[in-house]
This record gives C-alpha cells, sequence and structure tokens, in this order.
C-alpha cells in the first residue's frame, strides 16, 4: 500500500476516526515500509504519510505515523502552538480523565 492513500483507505474523515484506527491496520502499514522508512520511524519516532485536509478544514495539514511508548504505533497531526505530535489514545485517555 502506497503510505500517500493511507488515511483514505483507512476512512479517515475527522480527527477523531484517528482514535479509533483499527491497530490492525497500522501493523499492516508500518510491515510494508521500506527499510529506510522503517529505520526513520524507529530512530525518530514519527514517519510522514501524506499532506491531507480534513472535512471542514481550510488547508492541507501533515499525518504522521508516530511510536507511542504507551499505545506503539498510532496516526497523529502536529497539534497545538508548539505543533508537538501527540498520540490520539492518549489525548482520549486524558480527556476522559478531565
Amino acid at each position: 500500500m502506497d503510505k500517500r492513500q493511507v488515511l483514505a483507505s483507512l476512512g479517515v474523515m475527522s480527527v477523531m476516526g484517528l482514535q479509533q484506527i483499527n491497530p490492525e491496520k497500522i501493523t499492516q502499514i508500518v510491515s510494508s515500509l521500506n527499510m529506510m522508512e522503517f529505520l526513520t520511524l524507529i530512530v525518530t519516532g514519527k514517519l510522514l504519510l501524506d499532506w491531507v485536509m480534513l472535512d471542514g478544514w481550510k488547508d492541507k495539514i501533515p499525518f504522521y505515523i508516530i511510536k507511542c511508548k504507551t499505545h506503539g504505533f498510532q496516526i497523529s497531526y502536529p497539534s497545538g502552538f508548539s505543533r508537538e505530535l501527540i498520540c490520539p489514545k492518549c489525548t482520549k485517555e486524558l480527556s476522559i480523565k478531565l
């Protein structure tokens, strides 16, 4: 699978959809990476998948596959003023605690 078609193939239409991606699909994406992409992901903790515009947004933003210490590989995008890549499942757990 071309990593540039990942979000479309997963049916992600909103940010909330990132929290509900089947972990098996993410595992398939990681296993389909070439050696250089995989090493980049392991060493830096992130790998650019594609620039995507979700419904209602005004511009495209980069989406990455990231390695979360708690939840393993996840798909995320830079958020907040610091443009950090935050695991969507960690974000959901934090919002539930508040």
